[in-house]
């Protein structure tokens, strides 16, 4: 494969629903698998290149070495899926922006919102929403091939709100930067679930849970470049909990804030399709670690907070508006750090924004049209 010079931007999307089908999207337009896009990094914009037809790919993860990209299939009930049915799939980057499909491997079940790699690059981590648990998956960081599962843990518990909580769901999984370390995010428990990984055999070994506050739903989990410190970002109260790391121990939360404005209640508003008293989303820190931003669905912004340099602690900085109704599930950097992208899902938007590098503040530059798009990945 030719060295990839150009920058582009990979949108996955929900697909194959019908108009009210998927309770949690609000989108009448369903999405048309993976969008490729030329990104131009000097204004913003997206040209339309290709796509990719797959089962929902609604999370793109890009190998560390920069040449395959690898999209879950976030499958479910709602659309016929039966127990036990889930699937990733990888595809090599062409250098024109294309993707060529590797191969598509079962991860043992449905609902995986979220693949990422450990920090060796050799082992896919995958969720299962709907049934509870978790896969570890080899991935040949030269073929770009995924194996068959190693290791698929289960967990139990369930948190205060019926609707959401009735048993576990992971939603996040990713490996530690710098340890073997592996954290799972438990919506339906309000827990994250530590395992260390065995770099060998692909295996998981559990390590003390960390417990947040009942209601929580934690999400996903970003870790500071430099610091080390990890921001967990929960759904169902709209909170961003910060954790120092212990290489052995693992997170240890220190610091919670809440992410929407003082005041705002969203449980009854007709675009909360999250069904809690909050609807947060994702997080993302910054190039360099100064600022978190936190997509608040249902109030439709993103909160900007800056990070102390010392502590990793957060003070609130601004707030940016998002599309109406845009109900954004995802966000991501440019690889210059320049720019935030955001996967606007209701509003069947991917919008650009410029980050003011002094202020952490975000400039709306362009918006694109992207069927109900759910991830950004951009290389």
């Amino acid at each position: 494969m030719s060295e990839i010079k150009k920058n582009y931007c990979f949108v996955g999307s929900y697909t194959g629903f019908e108009p009210g089908q998927l309770s949690w999207v609000g989108s009448q337009q369903s999405g048309v698998g993976i969008l490729s896009f030329e990104f131009n990094d000097s204004t913003g914009s997206l040209t339309p290149i290709n796509k990719v037809e797959q089962d929902s790919p609604t999370w793109l993860e890009v190998h560390p070495n920069g040449r395959f990209l690898v999209a879950t299939h976030e499958l479910s009930a709602h659309t016929g899926a039966q127990v036990g049915e889930g699937y990733v799939t990888s595809y090599e980057i062409q250098s024109n922006g294309y993707l060529k499909k590797l191969c598509t491997q079962s991860t043992g079940g449905r609902g995986n919102t979220c693949a990422t790699f450990d920090r060796t690059g050799h082992f896919l981590l995958v969720t299962r929403y709907w049934e509870g648990g978790v896969s570890v998956l080899p991935f040949n960081s030269n073929t770009g091939m995924i194996g068959e599962v190693t290791a698929r843990p289960d967990y139990s518990g369930s948190g205060p709100i019926p609707i959401r909580q009735t048993m576990s769901h992971p939603h996040g999984v990713h490996g530690d930067p710098l340890t073997n370390l592996v954290y799972t995010m438990d919506l339906g428990s309000d827990k994250i679930h530590q395992h260390v990984l065995d770099v060998e055999l692909g295996t998981l070994a559990s390590i003390e849970e960390v417990h947040l506050p009942g209601g929580s739903g934690p999400r996903g989990i970003n870790f500071h470049p430099t610091l080390r410190v990890a921001y967990v970002n929960c759904e169902l109260n709209g909170t961003t909990v910060v954790c120092s790391i212990d290489n052995k121990k693992g997170l240890m939360p220190f610091q919670t804030v809440n992410c929407y404005p003082g005041g705002f209640h969203g449980q009854d508003n007709p675009e909360n399709l999250g069904k809690a008293n909050f609807w947060g989303a994702e997080g993302c820190l910054s190039k360099n670690g100064t600022y978190y931003y936190y997509i608040c669905r249902i109030h439709q912004s993103i909160a900007v907070y800056k990070v102390d340099s010392d502590d990793g602690k957060l003070t609130f900085s601004s707030r940016c508006s998002l599309a109406a109704k845009s109900n954004a599930r995802n966000l991501t950097l440019d690889t210059s750090g320049n720019y935030l992208l955001v996967a606007s899902q209701d509003a069947n938007l991917v919008e650009c924004f410029r980050i003011n590098l002094r202020t952490g503040a975000l400039e709306l530059v362009k918006k694109q049209h992207a069927p109900c798009p759910a991830d950004v990945a951009v290389i």
